[in-house]
């Protein structure tokens, strides 16, 4: 595709593919030719007859694997040749092909920032990612414009789950690291409005699988990052999420962020010493993960009792103690403001 007014569309790897990996061989005939058609904006994309609902599916998966592909609708038309056993696919753009070219510049210069860990490791360039997130981007809760594409969170430094989900796919696209959006359902601890339709990624790292919900970490943050969502195996992401289509299997446990950083105790009773510790230290902000314990009506109190304890045990200096929680993976924070 050629340039408009001078402007050449900027190259960008093709990334990871992992619905293309799940197709057949006919199906990954029909990937290609939408892929194809899509990015030399063809008006009709023609291909074998072929069930509208199995187009639909595959339609979808290139948009999920492409997330550069923002200028595209995932509604479509379809026209049929039942004689010639032959159909076409009609997308439906959003933008002009200036337009298209003028964001997809926009997108590269903003990956341009991840250029300074491409020599790290796989780990090191996921948790800057995920951090850079955060740190610059929120939630649309008003669901604007671009809010679901990759155009969100460059555009208007805000999206809802499937931008940002785009958006990280693309960033670990762009510093070689394999991931994939999810698509399914669940229940934000930071809204509890339950069970809801929502889109997150599951990355590769060192060899392995893990579930990284950045939409979750980002609600969930007041004056601390929040890694509650990182690296979680299924066990622990299936408290609160539910997938909709098949995905890698995520089986190694222990990887998550508060295991790796030793941000965890194993029991409830634990707590007293955890926040003792951490205030001997000089701290005035604890995240831990409880993990072993299962959220009961009253453990929000015990928490804050424990809180109280040690504050009055130590003297921090402090006037007033706030905690929060995700009761779902069993994360606390607790404030000594």
């Amino acid at each position: 595709m050629n340039g408009i007014l001078g402007l050449t569309p900027p190259k960008i790897a093709d990334g990871s593919r992992y619905y293309f990996s799940r197709l057949t061989n006919e199906q990954k005939r029909v990937y290609k030719a939408v892929l194809f058609g899509i990015k030399n904006r063809l008006r009709e994309i023609k291909m074998p007859l072929r069930p509208i609902n199995e187009i639909s599916k595959i339609f979808n998966y290139v948009l999920l694997d492409n997330p550069m592909l923002f200028y595209v609708s995932s509604s479509f038309q379809q026209s049929s040749d039942l004689f010639k056993k032959k159909c076409a696919v009609i997308p439906n753009y959003s933008y002009s092909r200036w337009q298209s070219t003028k964001y997809s510049r926009e997108i590269v210069n903003c990956l341009r920032v991840f250029d300074a860990i491409k020599t790290k490791s796989d780990i090191e360039k996921e948790l800057y990612i995920h951090d850079f997130c955060l740190s610059n981007f929120k939630y649309d809760y008003a669901f604007g414009e671009h809010s679901g594409s990759v155009l969100g969170p460059v555009l208007n430094r805000v999206a809802v789950c499937e931008g940002i989900a785009k958006f990280v796919k693309l960033a670990l696209d762009y510093v070689g690291v394999s991931s994939l959006v999810v698509l399914g359902r669940a229940n934000n601890p930071a809204l509890d409005a339950g069970m809801e339709g929502h889109a997150w990624n599951i990355v590769r790292v060192d060899g392995e699988t893990y579930h990284l919900d950045v939409t979750f970490d980002m609600t969930l943050q007041d004056k601390m990052l929040r890694h509650d969502y990182f690296n979680l195996c299924d066990r622990e992401i299936k408290k609160d999420h539910a997938f909709v289509d098949d995905v890698p299997p995520c089986v190694t446990a222990g990887k998550d962020y508060y295991s790796a950083n030793s941000l965890f105790i194993n029991r409830l009773s634990e707590l007293d010493n955890y926040v003792g510790r951490a205030l001997k230290q000089g701290k005035r902000r604890i995240l831990v993960k409880i993990k072993n314990e299962r959220y009961t009506n009253d453990v929000a109190d015990k928490v804050m009792t424990i809180a109280q304890r040690q504050f009055s045990a130590y003297g921090t200096g402090s006037s007033m103690i706030e905690t929060s929680y995700n009761s779902s993976q069993m994360v606390f924070e607790i404030n000594f403001k």
